[in-house]
């Protein structure tokens, strides 16, 4: 199983709004990739043209003499996972405690799990959660609608109207509807397991998912 570590973590952080924040750059290095006979490291840089996060250098450096770094080996890096997998370390979510008196900086991944959790929500309480989900998928380059109705148990299109309101209402005036990109194969709420497209998946969204009351 392939080891991700991140680390060389920028001061600067990138605040999207919610209380998401990000290093404005980091690096990860990967060893033990299946079909990769070395060492890949990438640098992650927060891109503001693209409005998410991007990988802006990579390299695989090989393992021991006696192997050759071909196009094929080179097809097997899996960049935009080995970036949503480090991301999931460097990304945190500021959330106010019980007492409401201080703000804990959380994981990424514990911040999840939290939303995944709860049930029962009013309307605006939707609105507000679709967004903060919604900043954390770009933090983490993770296609935002699938994850917003992952996360909050709703279907894509209920998904895609939270966040065309959001939009319109001036409350998330960055959010694209259009997914950029296909899920990379990372369980953004269980990122220490690889992910089993075949096994039960926590909150997924189906086509007829509840509705919120949109």
């Amino acid at each position: 199983m392939a080891d991700v570590e991140a680390y060389d973590f920028s001061d600067e952080r990138v605040d999207l709004g919610s209380g998401v924040t990000l290093p404005k750059s980091w690096r990860a290095r990967v060893s033990g990739e299946q079909d990769v006979p070395g060492t890949i490291t990438v640098r992650v840089e927060w891109d503001a043209t693209l409005g998410r996060t991007a990988v802006v250098f990579a390299a695989l450096e090989r393992e021991a003499e006696g192997v050759d770094i071909t196009s094929q080996v080179l097809r097997e890096v899996r960049t935009h996972w080995i970036m949503t997998m480090s991301a999931l370390d460097a990304v945190t979510v500021d959330v106010g405690t019980e007492d409401g008196d201080k703000v804990d900086r959380i994981p990424v991944r514990d911040y999840l799990s939290r939303v995944l959790a709860q049930k029962e929500r009013e309307p605006v309480e939707s609105l507000h959660a679709a967004i903060s989900v919604y900043r954390v998928a770009t933090a983490i380059s993770f296609p935002p609608l699938k994850l917003v109705a992952d996360t909050l148990q709703i279907s894509q299109s209920t998904a895609t109207r939270l966040m065309s309101r959001a939009r319109d209402s001036g409350l998330a005036p960055e959010v694209r509807i259009q997914e950029p990109r296909r899920a990379p194969a990372v369980d953004p709420y269980n990122p220490g397991r690889p992910l089993d497209p075949a096994a039960p998946q926590p909150g997924p969204a189906q086509p007829g998912g509840p509705s919120i009351g949109l």
